[in-house]
């Protein structure tokens, strides 16, 4: 991935490694981060909401099904956390 800080964004020149051109992206995903072009945090932030909205959909499911209060909290602190703080720093 490469990443340009200038300002008026020129078509950047194309980068070759052992003869193989690299890809130009907007968002690349490593180890779980969502990466963009422009070193912003917005793709990786609304990666984090889907992914914390997806846990809390799963939690409101189980308690339609009428399980026991402790079991939704025990399911809560594992599988919610986990997922919104990854890489958080």
């Amino acid at each position: 991935m490469v990443v340009d800080f200038r300002r008026p964004r020129p078509q950047p020149e194309p980068v070759t490694i052992n003869g193989d051109c690299v890809e130009f992206v907007k968002t690349y995903k490593y180890l779980g981060v969502q990466l963009d072009d422009r070193m912003d945090w917005t793709a990786n932030t609304n990666a984090l909401c889907r992914r914390g909205q997806s846990r809390l959909y799963f939690l409101r499911r189980l308690e339609s099904f009428n399980i026991r209060k402790k079991l939704l909290q025990m399911f809560y602190q594992t599988v919610v956390p986990s997922a919104l703080f990854y890489v958080a720093v």
